[in-house]
């Protein structure tokens, strides 16, 4: 290849880098709705459609099939998702993050309940690990980063891949006024509150419902639903998964459930 040759190549490759990370910024419809990014099996689904029935009740949120799953494990749901329009990503945050203009709530589940939940998900993992024990999961190097979806060759436990997520969301948060942190077990134990913080940093402009007046989402909801209960993961731990789990995580704080942000 000429230095003109090349030089094209390199800039085209640059440009496709810089239009695919576009893309994974500014998700197609943050200009119009609230975009909600989380850790897998955080409550996304739950939240996505608490936001939906409380702020867009007139409007459709859905889109098409929704293809998902561990990237060597993918399933079609043909169904599709009846508030898809909310959806950001699972992406762990990068520093183009920082400069979010549009409003994002991120969702933040402690995290043994989202690894039990991740393990009870059967292709959210690689089918060779189909039969494997909850606490050898817990010890397992993930191939995968941000979304079961995206292959990767870094390795980390699934506290670990948690601990990196939460972390990195709650740093750009600080910072930026447009992103929204709410706790799953508020939204389950507490939805008045969490309605309250949502309405008062984006929906302003609207007039603010009563408790009385929300719209509890009481229904499992999502690709492989759960009821949205935040204890179940404790009849699965056993003392030692909990203390693996635990010396895996170094700001133990966020495990305690109370509020970090």
């Amino acid at each position: 290849m000429n230095n003109i040759g090349e030089i094209k190549h390199l800039l085209k490759k640059r440009l496709m880098s810089l239009f695919n990370l576009e893309k994974l910024y500014k998700p197609p419809y943050s200009d119009k709705y609230v975009t909600i990014f989380s850790h897998p099996r955080s409550g996304t689904h739950f939240l996505e459609s608490f936001i939906g029935e409380n702020f867009y009740s007139d409007e459709c949120l859905a889109e098409g099939e929704v293809i998902w799953g561990h990237w060597a494990n993918r399933k079609i749901n043909t169904e599709g998702n009846k508030y898809q329009k909310l959806f950001g990503s699972h992406a762990f945050p990068s520093p183009e993050f920082k400069r979010i203009d549009y409003p994002v709530v991120y969702i933040y589940r402690d995290g043994r309940a989202v690894a039990y939940s991740i393990w009870k998900t059967e292709n959210f993992l690689h089918p060779k690990y189909a039969n494997i024990s909850f606490s050898d999961f817990l010890k397992l190097k993930l191939d995968w980063r941000g979304s079961p979806a995206w292959k990767s060759s870094e390795k980390y436990t699934i506290a670990e891949h948690w601990e990196k997520h939460v972390k990195g969301w709650l740093k750009i948060s600080s910072k930026n006024r447009n992103i929204l942190i709410v706790s799953y077990e508020e939204l389950v134990t507490d939805p008045y509150k969490v309605y309250l913080e949502i309405h008062q940093r984006f929906f302003k402009s609207k007039k603010r419902k009563s408790e009385k007046e929300i719209v509890i989402i009481e229904k499992a909801v999502g690709l492989k639903p759960n009821q949205a209960t935040k204890d179940s993961w404790k009849e699965v731990f056993s003392r030692e998964d909990d203390l693996f789990f635990q010396s895996l995580i170094s700001k133990k704080e966020l495990l305690t459930l109370n509020k970090m942000f």
